[in-house]
């Protein structure tokens, strides 16, 4: 056996390797930020201090102390403790400012005397911190009137090490889960499909599951789904599972759920229906109400954000997360260990002033390990997530909010629709609800909710004393008293069962401006990308070359202006962001998964979105899908709505696109009522009049509305005929998702993975590493994927495919020969 042979091996093993998990292309990309400079000030002692005057010093001792003010930092209001009847104290109290070197920076420093009635103050001095070298220390004297100094010490220096991860690649976490998950989705596979399964892990696509929105609707729906999921033994197949707002608050109080995922689903089940067959309203007694205001009071009291959707996301966790309200997102870590079970990934959307939701909004996707914006290539720990940070840097942690105050985000349009909710008024609510609500939505949210983003921490200077717990309350946005929602008109009252605390909560509501201003009712949290340096959007797909302009809109473009402004940066300056929920803009969470890193190649797609009617075409979302994809260069199947004149009304669609072999398949599932009405489960027919009573019902055809998205209480017949109803549909199109899985190893066998680039558009690509290493390996990393080795092996011989080690089995054998002695290799051979 040649030596030349072997570099031939070696290099088809390194590209077997690259391609199954061994090499990440996307580190190619860098993601920059100015770093942020990190100054410490010591304040060390003061001498002579007087109040200016021999007889006012005759009548008082000074207890001086020092307010240290930058109203370009964040938290940027510090103050020493003042020491009593001394006029020469000595602090030794350190501060720590983070500041933006791009900013003119100023540090204003006021000497004051402590007094019971009112604190004096005995003298201010100014100082440009541009005079502060990096890297070194300062001791600066400031003279006070004609007596008095204060000696203070800075010391300036750039923080390398930023809190927030920059990166088009997923994070090192997710990347062990996605080794660790395909090694059990390929023994799964092995395990149902036999000789039709894949050979070796480069052959096992990746699945991915999305839920839609649709409030309880939504969340009653991927009950029955996940029900028939485990029963086959699909779930096992997949990679990811994506949801928002009503699919969201399922699988986040499923994974958060002690017994998942050993336990039996039907029991888990029946815990769900047991949980949501009462109103929410009965959660409004004395002693939940005081829980409630008590928690928001305190997480205002430390300087965080707060607004309705705390309190609408103590409802929600009182009814799905029984016994566990301190459940935490970082804790599903555990769940998902080892790749056990599909990583969920919750979302929401961040939104623009004055821009409707549906033009421009920001993804932002939350995982156990990171929550961020792929847009903009940046994430932070999950823990992390309602932290304040400034340009990078944590400024101030605060503990990780519980899973119902995500859950209250991820839902969000029903904070801001709640005040409907408390009048009852479920019966206006026509099928297609949110989609008709989402421009109103928005728009009225919006109107005030950005009415004072343009503020800057400057404005807190009317304060004459604060300290620093007071700076971080004030770098809070205040509660005004804004527009207010229709006056104090009271609501018509239409269900007696509300009684007493329902009457309280709407007189809470409308006589608190917390409550009264849409702003209140909006996801608010702090702006993790405060001061970061965003000149530009990075592309959801990097190896496409793209101008990030939208396309002509073709004659199946979805409607005017839907996304044109999604590539459009917000401004950094911000102190807070809004975030609402992701159905007011798509109401499937196909962006997180149409992010190349994850590289899905088949959508399980279950929506459960309302519709004005059962018969109604029930494609609006997956339309949506297509222009975003379209727009952000990312491949999707054609979406081709003809197919419902040719097929009618069916349980599940598939898109594929016949002439690219590595564009994902979609399978669509519906929540219609066809063959349900007749088999209880698929090929056995209902026998008993009560059998066909129970399954003849319409979803969003009913006059009752049982189904509506604002529909907060499901009987237990409600519940059991839509679960039973996304179980049995489900479960009908088994065979259809096991062929397609097949259909897409046989695929992968033939043309192997989709490579990212080829060599000679590689110029072209922005946001290139300045590492010239990893520059040269992604440069050898297309080579050899496409063929082209630096050794002077043969193109033909060099792919894996080609070589007579395809099997993975072979593979190591082959690794086993050459590390013996070639002269031991050429006699074996």
């Amino acid at each position: 056996m040649s030596a030349k042979f072997l570099n031939v091996v070696e290099d088809a093993l390194a590209v077997k390797e690259m391609k199954t998990g061994g090499y990440d292309p996307f580190q190619i990309f860098e993601v920059e930020h100015r770093p942020c400079m990190i100054l410490t000030i010591k304040v060390i002692c003061g001498k002579n201090i007087t109040k200016g005057s021999w007889a006012k010093d005759m009548m008082d001792t000074p207890d001086p102390y020092v307010e240290l003010f930058i109203p370009t930092a964040p938290s940027g209001r510090k103050r020493t403790s003042n020491i009593d009847n001394d006029i020469n104290p000595v602090w030794n109290e350190t501060f720590v400012f983070y500041l933006d070197k791009n900013k003119q920076n100023i540090l204003e420093i006021t000497l004051m005397d402590a007094n019971y009635v009112f604190n004096e103050t005995l003298g201010v001095r100014t100082y440009d911190l541009i005079d502060v070298e990096p890297d070194s220390k300062k001791t600066v004297t400031f003279p006070f009137n004609k007596t008095s100094t204060v000696d203070i010490e800075f010391e300036l220096q750039s923080a390398n090490s930023p809190a927030l991860r920059y990166s088009l690649a997923l994070s090192d976490e997710e990347k062990d889960f996605r080794e660790n998950r395909k090694e059990k989705v390929f023994q799964s596979m092995r395990r149902m499909l036999g000789e039709d399964g894949p050979n070796g892990l480069e052959e096992v696509p990746t699945i991915g599951i999305l839920g839609s929105g649709g409030g309880f609707r939504a969340m009653t729906g991927m009950c029955g789904v996940f029900q028939a999921l485990v029963d086959t033994g699909i779930l096992d197949l997949a990679t990811y599972v994506a949801t928002l707002s009503g699919s969201a608050w399922y699988i986040s109080q499923l994974y958060s759920h002690p017994d998942w995922p050993t336990k039996n689903m039907h029991d888990m089940k029946e815990e769900l229906k047991n949980n949501i067959d009462s109103s929410l309203f009965w959660l409004l007694k004395p002693q939940s109400m005081y829980r409630y205001i008590s928690r928001i009071i305190e997480k205002r009291r430390n300087g965080q954000p707060v607004s309705f959707t705390d309190f609408f996301g103590h409802l929600v966790g009182e009814t799905l997360l029984t016994n566990r309200l301190e459940a935490k997102l970082s804790d599903q870590q555990n769940v998902i260990a080892g790749g056990v079970t599909p990583m969920p990934l919750y979302s929401c959307v961040h939104v623009k002033k004055h821009v409707s939701a549906q033009q421009f909004a920001e993804w932002v996707e939350f995982s156990p390990y990171e929550i961020g914006m792929a847009k903009y290539g940046t994430f932070m720990k999950t823990d992390l997530f309602g932290s304040k940070f400034f340009l990078g840097q944590l400024v101030k942690q605060h503990n990780e909010p519980p899973l119902h105050f995500l859950q209250g985000i991820w839902g969000s349009a029903f904070c801001i629709l709640f005040k409907r909710l408390l009048q009852g008024k479920r019966g206006q609510d026509p099928g297609e609800i949110m989609s008709q609500q989402r421009e109103e939505t928005v728009r009225h949210l919006l109107e005030e909710a950005y009415s004072d983003e343009d503020q800057t921490d400057s404005s807190n200077n009317n304060n004459n004393t604060h300290t620093d717990s007071e700076s971080e309350s004030s770098d809070s946005e205040d509660e005004g008293n804004d527009e207010q929602d229709g006056g104090n008109k009271k609501p018509v009252k239409t269900y007696k069962t509300q009684g007493f605390w329902k009457n309280m909560l709407e007189g809470v509501i409308n006589n608190n401006s917390l409550f009264k201003t849409r702003e209140g009712r909006a996801g608010l949290v702090h702006n993790f990308m405060r001061g970061l340096s965003l000149n530009n959007a990075y592309p959801i797909s990097p190896f496409t070359v793209t101008t990030m302009e939208p396309d002509t809109p073709t004659e199946a473009a979805t409607p005017r202006a839907a996304f044109e402004s999604i590539f459009d940066v917000f401004s950094t300056t911000n102190k807070k962001m809004y975030m609402v929920d992701g159905g007011l803009t798509l109401n499937s969470p196909f962006p997180l998964l149409m992010r190349p890193q994850r590289g899905v190649e088949l959508y399980l797609s279950f929506d459960f979105s309302a519709r004005p009617s059962d018969s109604t075409p029930p494609f609006k979302e997956l339309k949506l899908a297509e222009k975003w994809a379209e727009l952000n260069k990312v491949p999707f199947p054609p979406i081709d709505t003809r197919v419902f004149d040719r097929e009618g009304m069916k349980e599940c669609y598939v898109f594929r696109d016949p002439n690219d072999p590595h564009c994902p398949i979609v399978l669509h599932f519906v929540l219609v009522n066809v063959e349900f009405r007749n088999f209880k489960r698929p090929g056995v027919p209902r026998e008993t009049q009560e059998e066909f009573d129970f399954a003849d019902f319409d979803v969003f055809d009913d006059p009752k509305k049982p189904y509506s998205t604002f529909n907060f209480t499901y009987t237990h017949k409600a519940f059991e005929r839509i679960t039973g109803l996304t179980e049995f549909n489900t479960l009908l199109n088994k065979d259809l998702i096991m062929s397609t899985i097949v259909e897409l190893v046989k695929s992968k066998q033939k043309h192997g993975q989709m490579r990212p680039i080829k060599l000679e558009t590689f110029h072209r690509l922005r946001h290139l590493s300045k590492n010239k290493t990893k520059l040269h390996e992604f440069k050898e990393f297309v080579r050899q994927w496409s063929g082209h080795s630096s050794s002077d092996a043969s193109p033909e011989t060099i792919s894996p495919e080609s070589t007579p080690f395809k099997l993975e089995k072979d593979f190591k054998k082959c690794r086993i020969l050459i590390a013996r002695d070639q002269k031991k290799l050429a006699e074996t051979v």
